[in-house]
């Protein structure tokens, strides 16, 4: 394994912000090689003799130093343009120089020993020795080729070499060259990286503003050129160190507007991720959310999420996404797993490339399919707390930063307190099923005793109305009895006397009855009182009202009726109960009956005088002889309160 580890100064401050722009994993070996070849059969072609090379060797040291320095002071692409790839850096000012001074051939070899250096020495990524390699042949041949054409142009063109003063077509020509060296890198370096492009950047893959910074900074090479044949070599040193000078004032500028930048798009991402992991519903839903906002905040081949279950010690690794790939849900013990060696500790890991094997938490982790290289794990904590874990990797070396480091476990802070609101409400939602499903289960039992109560009270109105109804019926007949009449007589009584309806009544009494009870008995006395009830609710009006008065005896109320229309009534029922078969119940029997008719005459009449009126009526069918009927005469009120 080749690390680099340069101790200068201006190499530890170049920084690479922009994974696109290294392309680090984009190197095809046989593209390197065949960049490499390419360009030592072309120098081989163009070398011109050894005797003029002899003169300007010192010359060429200095451009090769120069171009170096340079080449250490690069500016990412995307802080010149959005959309830019690479880097942007002034060694293409003194490339161009070097054309226009020496020739293609000798700033081939100044061009390609500074980036054989660069690549070799002053890069600072930590890569393979092979991978190294491969980057030195690509950038070495890329370079070289570049500047042969160019020069091969402006040679073909009449340019001067080395250029001594400008007029248009001079100019056009330089134009020419830089318009060259500018193409023909572009090319170069897109066959390069075009395997690693995605969609959208092969759709659109040269950045105009980059290209044109790059033209802008050749340019320059023009006025260095002619300042190298008009200057002398004290006046031209000053003028190269002012040239770096500008040069580190340009890089410093872009840093800090790049640095801005990343801010203003890191607040930005700040924001989104707080309305987002704000706007979640549930914890699913929560860990979607965080899922599309590291995304998009920190690019990856992998992402994963756990969340810890305190109660059986197990991480569960909800979403794991490998190339946009999702992996099944999996439960690992706090000892299994790089995430769970983490949460364990409560530490975050950075590893920039695992194959250096130094981290304990290498040990502890788990491979299914490709092994990762770059990993970033960050504990999610609450109060000092676990609750999970998240992760990126990449199988690209120093895929990620430790300013992206700081800046997902800034996340993991607000993840936490996401987590925890989430759980909170879903904590609240089982409360409120419990007591839903507790109020539900109460107000049946509820309902289910109100029906029983309900159903109790009426079963006890039924048994009262029941016993109601055998309080105020005969149990003999089935017809009223007295108690009734008595609850019925008044009423009726007063109704009649507020309407000045008439009203009558009749007394009813079987002959001879005790002689039917003495010959046949009291079961055969019983039936008789059963059929004569039945013959009074057969025959009576719907509005009549009849009772057992007592023993033999019945009582017929007649409203709205006078007392000679209750008279005929009652001698129809005489008649009805005198022709009843009652040889049916018992041989040779016979049953006539007796009526004694009273009518209301008067507001003053009681019920009591009312019914002793028909009592004497009675009394007096009885003594004519029986079977009969008679009718209160008028005036016949008694005054005794009692019946006789």
């Amino acid at each position: 394994m080749f690390l680099t580890r340069i101790p200068s100064l201006i190499a530890s401050t170049v920084k690479y912000r922009d994974k696109a722009a290294n392309q680090g994993g984009g190197i095809r070996p046989a593209i390197a090689v065949a960049y490499l070849v390419a360009a030592g059969v072309a120098i081989w072609i163009t070398l011109p003799p050894t005797s003029r090379l002899t003169g300007i060797y010192g010359g060429m040291i200095f451009f090769t130093l120069w171009v170096l320095l340079l080449m250490v002071l690069p500016v990412p692409a995307r802080a010149v343009s959005s959309d830019g790839r690479g880097y942007t850096s002034f060694d293409r000012l003194a490339l161009v120089a070097a054309i226009l001074i020496f020739g293609a051939a000798p700033a081939a070899w100044v061009a390609g020993a500074a980036v054989c250096l660069f690549t070799l020495l002053a890069d600072p990524r930590r890569e393979p020795f092979i991978r190294r390699l491969m980057r030195t042949a690509a950038n070495t041949g890329m370079f070289v080729l570049a500047s042969l054409a160019a020069g091969y142009v402006y040679y073909r063109l009449g340019g001067q070499i080395p250029i001594s003063d400008f007029d248009v077509a001079e100019l056009g020509r330089a134009l020419l060259l830089i318009v060259t060296l500018q193409v023909v890198n572009e090319l170069l370096f897109l066959i390069m990286v075009w395997p690693s492009l995605s969609t959208a950047e092969r759709r659109q893959p040269f950045s105009l503003r980059s290209i044109g910074t790059e033209l802008a900074i050749s340019l320059i090479g023009m006025i260095t050129a002619l300042a190298y044949s008009d200057l002398p070599r004290f006046g031209f040193a000053l003028y190269a160190v002012f040239i770096v000078a500008v040069a580190i004032l340009f890089k410093w500028v872009a840093e800090v507007a790049e640095t801005r930048r990343l801010r203003a798009e890191e607040f930005a991402a700040v924001n989104r991720i707080n309305q987002a992991v704000s706007a979640a519903i549930d914890l699913d839903n929560l860990i979607e959310r965080v899922y599309l906002e590291v995304r998009d905040l920190v690019p990856s081949a992998s992402f994963l999420l756990g969340i810890y279950e305190p109660d059986t010690e197990e991480l569960d690794t909800r979403l794991n996404v490998d190339e946009n790939t999702r992996h099944p849900q999996v439960k690992r013990k706090l000892g299994q797993g790089i995430l769970a060696w983490s949460l364990q500790h409560c530490e975050s890991i950075f590893i920039p490339d695992t194959r250096n094997g130094r981290h304990p938490a290498i040990e502890k982790s788990i491979t299914i399919g490709r092994k990762s290289i770059s990993i970033i794990v960050v504990p999610i904590l609450y109060k000092n707390k676990p609750i999970g874990a998240l992760s990126v990797q990449d199988y690209e070396p120093s895929a990620f930063t430790r300013h992206q480091l700081r800046l997902l476990e800034g996340f993991a802070s607000q993840i936490a307190v996401a987590i925890m609101n989430t759980r909170l409400i879903e904590q609240l939602k089982a409360q409120q099923q419990m007591l839903e499903a507790s109020v539900a289960d109460r107000t049946a039992e509820l309902e289910k005793t109100t029906r029983s109560l309900a159903e109790t009270m009426k079963q006890k109105e039924a048994l009262l109305d029941r016993l109601e109804l055998e309080n105020r019926r005969d149990a003999l007949t089935g017809i009223a009895n007295r108690r009734h009449l008595d609850e019925f007589l008044p009423h009726e009584i007063q109704r009649t006397k507020r309407y000045g309806h008439p009203l009558s009544i009749a007394m009813l009494d079987i002959d001879h009855f005790k002689t039917v009870n003495d010959s046949l008995g009291h079961a055969m006395g019983d039936q008789v009182l059963r059929a004569i009830a039945n013959i009074l609710l057969t025959e009576l009006r719907g509005t009549d009202f009849n009772a057992r008065y007592g023993g033999e005896e019945f009582v017929i109320v007649f409203p709205e009726t006078t007392g000679p229309e209750a008279t005929a009534a009652c001698d129809k029922l005489r008649t009805l109960i005198a022709l009843h078969p009652w040889s049916r119940l018992a041989k040779d029997l016979s049953v006539t009956v007796s009526f004694g008719v009273s009518s209301l005459e008067h507001s003053e009449q009681t019920e009591a005088q009312l019914l002793a009126s028909a009592d004497r009526a009675l009394y007096a069918a009885k003594l004519a002889g029986r079977n009969q009927v008679r009718e209160a005469p008028r005036g016949d009120i008694p005054n005794s309160a009692s019946i006789g």
